[in-house]
């Protein structure tokens, strides 16, 4: 164990490893300059042409990157060394995040140039989120995993404080889109020196003779197994639609400023701030609750409320009233899905991390390239109606769920994953004849040792040889 690890505990035990320290810092400044662009993108594509679907159509080049790229670097992630990955993750996007102030302060930008920007900045993300999530499961113990999880998670609901309180001092102070652009490049300078003082590890799962498969080989089989795993599928499919919904504030605020309460276009930073820092507030309790009995119930719940307050948040009469309910919008939609990826990652075995992650940040894609969609439906029926149509899709998406969750519970976990290693008895009781097998040299490292093996094949492997036969 490190030696401060004693100083932490509950909700912030992951800290008491140096590694995870880094990882998490270098991770909080990297997201808040993501974030600040991001945020940056549709405030800018509406400062261009004054439309809802013009000016989200920008956001889709990072999407389309991220959503065709994005499982290729989860098998990237599986199967190299995640420091170099993580490091050109870092680098390259620094890069193109001051090419874009630039253009941004020369005035040269466009739609096609910012649509473009965004497309290079999601081949960046594409290949460095996986690794750095997957980096998790090598960095620190198993057991502590979907704490883990949950405070990286943490991280990127502070940055979506930091990004908007940025966005805020800019707009009190006068400071163009495109200086604020070139300030956030410079948090890169901190980053990657964070990043290179982390250990070369090795990426589980390669041990022994085994042969090696093709990426495309490799995709497919990580694929497979996502959907063989009914528990996994199940919040996998959740994600893509709660992710996309979420995000649908960020697309649609910019231009709800302007229509509905006469306002620029970048103050839609004021009501991001709140939403961040809600957002920050309910990581806290939830970090610790990730590994207990209480997380699938508290998805649900929090499925449902990001339908509510999203109804209330396009109803808000003042502008003041929206500030307010920006409030529990953040709290919700970063409460559902910080419980959903912690309870994906934590009911998938190591060896599938990176590919897992991959098609968790599938959903990162989608959302960027329905952004144009959310654009239209609101230039056609208005942007406080468009939201009102994005929490009927979140209900309905948490009521499916929900049926689903009913249906599944009762299933055995997976051995080998960190949700079996918390629950020995209910692992065990997926394969009463087991016998003990070799233990990985990578779970050996970062875990006490498991049961890996039995007589029966579990139900997740069984899942996957009907599959591979045509089953379901």
């Amino acid at each position: 164990m490190n030696r401060t690890s004693g100083r932490f505990g509950g909700a912030f035990e992951s800290f008491g490893h140096r590694n995870y320290r880094l990882l998490w810092g270098g991770s909080l400044l990297s997201t808040t300059a993501f974030m600040t662009t991001f945020l940056l993108v549709p405030i800018v594509g509406y400062e261009i042409t004054g439309s809802y679907a013009l000016s989200t159509l920008a956001q889709m080049g990072s999407g389309l990157s991220m959503f065709f790229l994005g499982p290729l670097g989860g098998v990237i992630a599986d199967r190299y060394p995640k420091k170099p990955l993580v490091l050109a993750g870092q680098i390259f996007p620094a890069l193109l995040i001051v090419a874009t102030g630039i253009m941004i302060v020369t005035g040269v930008i466009t739609i096609p140039l910012l649509f473009l920007a965004t497309l290079l900045m999601g081949f960046g993300f594409a290949l460095m989120g996986p690794a750095r999530q997957a980096w998790l499961g090598e960095l620190i113990p198993r057991r502590l995993l979907g704490n883990g999880v949950a405070l990286q998670q943490m991280s990127q609901n502070i940055a979506r404080v930091l990004g908007p309180m940025l966005g805020s001092i800019a707009v009190f102070f006068g400071v163009s889109s495109g200086a604020l652009y070139l300030s956030v490049a410079g948090f890169f300078l901190i980053v990657v020196p964070l990043t290179t003082m982390l250990p070369r590890t090795r990426p589980p799962g390669q041990e022994g003779d085994q042969p090696r498969r093709s990426a495309f080989g490799d995709l497919i089989h990580g694929f497979a197994y996502l959907r063989s795993n009914r528990r996994l599928r199940l919040l996998w499919l959740y994600w893509m639609v709660i992710v996309v919904c979420g995000f649908s504030v960020n697309a649609l605020t910019p231009g709800i400023m302007d229509r509905e309460f006469g306002r620029s276009a970048q103050e839609a930073f004021i009501v991001f701030l709140p939403f961040g820092i809600s957002s920050v507030l309910i990581s806290i309790p939830l970090a610790g609750l990730m590994s207990g009995r209480f997380a699938w119930p508290l998805l649900l719940i929090f499925g449902l409320a990001s339908s509510v307050t999203l109804w209330a948040f396009a109803i808000a009469p003042t502008f003041e009233t929206l500030i307010l309910l920006a409030l529990p919008v953040g709290a919700a939609t970063s409460g559902v899905m910080l419980i959903n990826m912690s309870l994906m990652m934590t009911n998938s075995r190591a060896e599938y991390f990176g590919r897992v992650m991959s098609f968790i940040m599938l959903g990162y894609g989608m959302q960027s390239v329905m952004a144009p969609v959310w654009g239209g439906l609101a230039e056609w029926l208005g942007g406080r109606e468009a939201l009102i149509a994005v929490g009927v899709v979140a209900l309905v998406a948490t009521v499916f769920t929900t049926v689903g969750w009913l249906r599944t519970r009762h299933l055995p976990l997976e051995v080998g994953t960190a949700a079996a290693d918390q629950e020995p008895e209910r692992a065990r009781a997926s394969s009463p004849r087991v016998t003990r097998q070799p233990v990985p040299a990578f779970a050996a490292q970062v875990a006490p040792v498991v049961l890996m093996g039995a007589q029966k094949p579990s139900a997740g492997d069984g899942e996957l040889g009907r599959f591979a036969a045509g089953g379901d």
